[in-house]
């Protein structure tokens, strides 16, 4: 299984954000396509793999926004369409209590959890890894079956974060020579990953 955990610190976590203007609702533009460059592929969707979405935002965080491939229906796999079901999702989800979790529709579900507990839950089942220029080369990494790979959005990680992450042993690798967006990662560790099987 590959599980990617984006932490969207400005995304907006209440239901009122405005589809015509995702960038403006603390980059929801960048949450969308980065759930879509996670989970499709060319006529078909990625079954083995997950994306958790932290969402830090105002006006209701923290929420977990949660897509699971294996059980995904008729979404598609553009900005918008992905920015209704997260719509949906924070409706279904205003009044949880702290790590109530609800599913919202076949493969989406919803929490009120803190980044930083659903990484710690991760650390117990799976290797977890940090995607950061300062890591190992991706190419020269060794995976485990169970991998879950944590980035952060334009604003990247915070310090107190990153020091979680270096008390629960998390390893880091690079991607690459280049900066790139978060958007572009799952890609580029998909690709790595199915060139080994």
């Amino acid at each position: 299984m590959r599980e990617f955990v984006l932490l969207a610190l400005k995304a907006k976590t209440s239901p009122d954000f405005d589809l015509g203007n995702l960038p403006n609702e603390g980059r929801l533009d960048l949450v969308c396509r980065t759930i879509s460059n996670s989970l499709w592929i060319s006529n078909d969707l990625r079954r083995d793999t997950i994306i958790h979405v932290a969402m830090n935002g105002p006006k209701k965080p923290p929420k977990i926004i949660s897509f699971y491939g294996e059980y995904l229906k008729n979404i598609e796999p553009d900005e918008k369409t992905i920015a209704k079901y997260i719509k949906f999702a924070l409706k279904k989800g205003l009044f949880l209590n702290l790590n109530e979790e609800v599913e919202v529709s076949p493969g989406i579900k919803i929490s009120k959890k803190a980044f930083e507990t659903l990484i710690k839950e991760k650390s117990k089942t799976s290797k977890l890894i940090y995607l950061n220029p300062k890591g190992e080369d991706i190419r020269k990494f060794e995976f485990e079956k169970d991998s879950v790979f944590i980035f952060g959005d334009f604003k990247g990680l915070p310090k107190k974060t990153e020091k979680l992450l270096l008390r629960l042993n998390v390893k880091k690798i690079n991607l690459g020579p280049k900066k790139l967006f978060s958007s572009h990662c799952p890609i580029i560790v998909h690709n790595e990953l199915d060139r080994r099987t």
